[in-house]
């Protein structure tokens, strides 16, 4: 079962497109919103970003464009 928090978290994440934008439009730290979408990756069973250093654009994967979808609804 996925749990809610992560999710939000997760959407608000794609929609700011980064963690730390996502971490001050929802007054939760980074870091939990990062161990979040770790349990949610466990989960589901794939990565859902692409995880990269610095300045660079936020990058779903497949499974993360899907779970982004299926959040829609």
């Amino acid at each position: 079962m996925i749990p809610g928090n992560a999710l939000r978290y997760f959407a608000e994440v794609v929609r700011s497109g980064s963690l730390r934008a996502a971490s001050e439009r929802l007054f939760v730290a980074a870091s939990a919103i990062s161990r979040q979408i770790s349990l949610l990756e466990e989960e589901v069973g794939a990565p859902l970003i692409e995880r990269s250093r610095g300045r660079a654009a936020l990058k779903l994967t497949a499974a993360g464009e899907s779970l982004m979808q299926g959040a829609g609804r």
